[in-house]
């Protein structure tokens, strides 16, 4: 017989002490002799105590309880041939495109519910999530009146195989509501097809697709103009009828409106400066899905920061001197300043180390190869000739720039030191590349030299960006993000969404809007064409599901019941000898 607890068992050493108990405490009995019967020669008898042990029942009764209930503890089963239990689970498409009559959805998986005795529900998001496991019609229709869609789009496949994990070796129905519009992953009529192949599980499909006419935002670009505000692109969609739509664009630098008249299948590209702060992008209408009619776009705080550029001066320093947020000077204590940028014959002394090592930001603009301080993340060893193609290996600060467009016609040759991180090289060559020293950080720009960087109109932008990621102000991509990413972290973290504060390891954009933590913010937009056109998507047959008895499968049976009733048996069998004796 197996066990599902078998270390309880153990309680079988209880009976140790009963023995023990009986065997030192045997009741005594009045009985009259004669004073000779000690000199009468008799057989041997079996002691008394013993025979107390072996014929007294409520010693086999108290060991029958005692037996009993370890073993009840123990959870013995069978196993055998038998009808899986009644099981369904509800596979909900929780994707921005169910908006558009989430309701009639929830109505159609209505009617199943009261035909089962345990129901799961499973929510289908970009990652699916379980919502109720093995709850009643009751609890099923509560979970479901509280489900909103969220704006990603729904991971079928991986919620139909989270579903059928649930029904576990018993199998079950599994009834899947979707629109069936778009989805991320596999396709779900595939994932259908190997489910219902193990025989255990069956699929039914409830298609929930209603049409709608639909206008979205379903794109956004921005590009730092390195002037204290950012270029913003938006691209509007219409997949409804022709219409007249009006715009909203609202943040720190005031409110604007317009209007535009969209044909049917229409692109419509508007731009704006989008200053540090939140900036809304906003359609004015009402439509099929919301989620799609307003975009946010997040530019960081940069605050203003102090500068101090030594050596002759260079297209660098121009660069500097046109960054709004840089107050630039070319003298001064290296402890005053955020940023140290040096450039050629500028000397370098103790100070310099000891600023490095306190915390201290270094910029060094390589000209000659006859300077190599020891400072810089490389060794300068000598000087090539180009052209030569560049490669870039992390970008880092600098994702908007396009480093292999730049034209070299010579550079340094250079080595980089351990702990360094190159993120452009020339012919394997670091000509850009940073590591951390001590407390502090320094970057060697090799880019200079004998280029026309300076002469391109992302040399202002480059130092920004630099700048930013100096002093720690995030890159614009960074803080502008499309709903359905996840932000993962190394511990439990406390963010603010649009939907309230959470708790959490691994953070979920699911909702168009601005989300914080740790001192940062994101800003999230749907941007999906796919999810925000309802005249798409895919049609599959309903299904139907299986009678249960059709299918057979190995089920447990509990026998813990009649044991722990056997127990009870005893202990009243017990009670009763006990006020028979009149021991009570």
């Amino acid at each position: 017989m197996p066990f599902s607890n078998p270390l309880a068992l153990l309680g079988l050493l209880s009976i140790i002490p009963l023995i023990v108990i009986y065997l030192i405490r045997p009741k005594p009995r009045e009985v009259l002799f004669s004073s000779t019967i000690f000199l009468t020669e008799e057989k041997a008898e079996r002691s008394a105590v013993l025979s107390r042990l072996i014929t007294d029942p409520l010693f086999w009764v108290q060991l029958l309880v005692l037996c009993s209930l370890s073993i009840a503890a123990a959870g013995p089963y069978t196993t055998e041939v038998g009808t899986p239990t009644s099981h369904l689970v509800l596979v909900v498409d929780l994707s921005a495109s169910m908006e558009n009559d989430f309701a009639g959805a929830i109505k159609m998986a209505d009617p199943y519910l009261d035909g089962y005795q345990r129901i799961s529900i499973v929510l289908a998001e970009n990652v699916p999530v379980v919502a109720l496991q093995s709850g009643s019609p009751a609890e099923t229709r509560d979970v479901l009146a509280k489900l909103t869609p969220r704006a990603v789009s729904a991971d079928l496949s991986s919620a139909m195989i989270l579903a059928n994990g649930l029904l576990g070796s018993e199998g079950g129905n599994m009834l899947v509501v979707s629109d069936f519009i778009s989805w991320a992953g596999d396709d779900p009529g595939d994932t259908r097809k190997l489910l219902e192949a193990s025989g255990l599980t069956s699929i039914v499909f409830a298609t929930s697709r209603s049409g709608g006419d639909n206008v979205a935002i379903v794109g956004g670009w921005t590009i730092d103009s390195g002037q204290g505000f950012a270029n913003h692109t938006a691209l509007v969609h219409n997949f409804g009828q022709p219409r007249t739509l009006p715009i909203s664009v609202t943040g720190p630098g005031g409110t604007s409106s317009s209007s535009v008249f969209l044909d049917s299948g229409q692109d419509y590209y508007f731009s704006f400066r989008a200053f540090p702060g939140v900036n809304k992008v906003s359609l004015e209408l009402k439509d099929a899905i919301h989620s799609d009619n307003t975009a946010y776009v997040y530019i960081p705080e940069q605050g203003q920061r102090k500068i101090l550029y030594l050596g002759e001066p260079e297209p660098a320093l121009k660069a500097l001197q046109s960054l709004p947020s840089a107050q630039v000077v070319q003298s001064g204590e290296f402890g005053n300043f955020d940023v140290v940028v040096i450039s050629k014959n500028a000397s370098s002394d103790g100070k310099l180390y000891r600023y490095i090592d306190g915390g201290g930001k270094v910029v060094y603009i390589a000209q000659s190869r006859n300077e190599s301080p020891d400072y810089i993340p490389v060794r300068i060893t000598s000087e090539a000739k180009g052209p030569v193609n560049l490669w870039i290996r992390s970008t880092e600060f600098a994702s908007d720039i396009h480093f292999d467009e730049i034209g070299i016609s010579s550079f340094l040759e250079t080595t980089a030191r351990r702990q360094s991180i190159s993120m452009v090289e020339a012919n394997g060559a670091p000509v850009l590349a940073y590591w951390r020293l001590g407390k502090g950080t320094v970057i060697y720009d090799g880019l200079e030299k004998d280029s026309d960087f300076y002469f391109r109109p992302e040399y202002p932008i480059f130092w920004n960006d630099m700048i930013n990621w100096l002093n720690g102000v995030p890159e614009i991509s960074a803080s502008n993000r499309k709903t359905g990413d996840t932000i993962p972290f190394e511990s439990s973290v406390k963010a603010q969404t649009p939907d309230g504060t959470v708790t959490t390891t691994n953070l979920l954009l699911d909702e168009v809007g601005m989300y914080s933590f740790q001192g940062k913010t994101v800003a999230t937009s749907m941007y999906n064409p796919r999810e925000s056109n309802l005249g798409g998507g895919a049609t599959y047959p309903s299904g139907e599901f299986r009678a249960g008895g059709n299918r057979e499968t190995l089920v447990e049976k509990d026998l813990s019941p009649w044991i722990i009733a056997l127990a009870a048996l005893a202990v009243i069998l017990e009670m009763a000898i006990t006020r028979w004796r009149r021991e009570t």
